[in-house]
């Protein structure tokens, strides 16, 4: 049988959640039979940071041919490609196919596809509101301000958006395009691209741990791990906390680094003078999982967007914790079938009632997590049976793989 030759293609070697999917997928290729794996990021050339490169990026789009000249794949995976690599790669994608015959597939991580904004949200006085999937692909998503920085860039946003869709539209580039989330999947076919496909993201956590019974307690540790930027939501949930008399709450973890954590630390000093706010700072995995475990009654996901598919909650249930998930966006829909989500909305009292019921979920001595389709030989198998590599789901190359992600983990060990 003929090696199959992958082509991965992501912004950024480093950066998010992104990143982390995209070397889990280069790892579980890489480990199945008779395949050969080539990645393509920012480690293989020189990022630059001009307005002209974002829009259209000649550097990455040359490099990326060469690549693509010289490995010849048979299979290409596309994860983010908006933010360095610029669409400038959908035209060398879409060339390249037609002459080597490779099938694509890109992963959707977020919803530069759909909306303007890639966290589909819209802005009033500033404020970042998240854009319902009844208003895509109607007049109103056009007049909503997706940019918080004026009407101009507003609009030379749009006008790019909509030139890059009649150039190389994404539904024509990639034979199919995978949706960590079925509120994705709702968002694409909302805009007509249908060559879709659920495949949820692996959690980082490689197998799920028994849920601690917590019995009797009233006040709780929660702990918010990821970005702190804007539309994560973390200032607002301490200002809900804060409207809340932290009832119920004993102390906020925060987990991890970003452009909000000194305005937050200034702005919210007197609660980390009193231990109400700590901030851990960023960790490796193994480390983060382990200390979240040990310190959290639970985690919170408070964003201010839409998300997509976020891992911390299924991360969380792979731990053992529950989650506090804004009720919004695909966080309200979001594994619901794992059973460790409680849904609160933007006021004190929502929060409060929450938070009761987080009391009643963590005494439950019954409690389990379904996590299942996460698993990474869940979506090894998946994966390998989308992009048909027929070798690949094996079960002693799926064995191999999750065996692999445990000895990696130290909250495992």
């Amino acid at each position: 049988m003929q090696r199959c030759r992958v082509l991965l293609i992501n912004d950024f070697l480093h950066m998010g959640g992104a990143e982390i999917v995209y070397k889990q997928s280069a790892k579980l290729l890489s480990t199945l039979p008779k395949v050969d794996v080539e990645l393509f990021d920012d480690s293989r050339f020189v990022v630059q940071t001009s307005i002209l490169s974002r829009i259209w990026n000649v550097a990455a789009a040359r490099a990326l041919e060469e690549t693509i000249l010289r490995f010849r794949p048979h299979r290409v995976l596309v994860h983010n490609y908006h933010n360095a690599l610029s669409p400038s790669i959908l035209s060398v994608i879409a060339r390249y196919k037609r002459d080597l015959g490779y099938r694509t597939y890109h992963t959707c991580h977020d919803y530069h596809l759909v909306y303007y904004n890639p966290a589909m949200q819209y802005f009033e006085n500033g404020r970042p509101l998240i854009l319902p999937l009844e208003a895509l692909s109607t007049r109103t998503a056009l007049t909503l301000r997706s940019s918080p920085k004026g009407l101009m860039h507003d609009i030379m946003t749009k006008t790019y958006w909509h030139a890059v869709r009649a150039a190389c539209h994404p539904s024509r580039v990639f034979d199919q395009i995978l949706c960590p989330s079925s509120f994705m999947q709702e968002a694409l076919n909302r805009c007509g691209i249908d060559n879709t496909v659920i495949l949820h993201n692996p959690s980082a956590v490689p197998a799920a741990l028994i849920p601690l019974t917590v019995r009797g307690k009233t006040r709780f540790n929660l702990a918010f791990a990821g970005r702190i930027a804007q539309e994560k939501g973390l200032a607002q949930f301490i200002e809900l906390a804060q409207a809340a008399d932290f009832e119920h709450i004993d102390a906020i973890g925060v987990y991890g680094e970003g452009p909000e954590r000194a305005t937050i630390e200034q702005r919210f000093a007197p609660l980390i003078e009193r231990g109400k706010l700590i901030f851990f700072g960023s960790m490796p995995q193994e480390q983060l999982f382990a200390d979240m475990r040990r310190f959290a009654d639970a985690v919170i996901v408070p964003s201010v967007c839409a998300e997509n598919a976020p891992l911390i909650i299924i991360e969380a249930a792979m731990l053992g914790l529950p989650a506090l998930v804004r009720d919004g966006g695909s966080m309200a829909t979001t594994a619901d079938a794992v059973g460790n989500k409680i849904k609160f909305r933007t006021d004190p009292d929502s929060l409060k009632l929450a938070l009761g019921q987080l009391a009643t979920h963590l005494s439950n001595p019954e409690r389990k997590y379904d996590v299942g389709q996460y698993l990474p030989e869940y979506y090894a198998e998946r994966l390998a049976e989308i992009m048909d590599i027929g070798e690949g789901t094996t079960p002693s190359a799926l064995r191999s793989f999750a065996a692999d992600n445990a000895q990696s983990s130290g909250v495992l060990r």
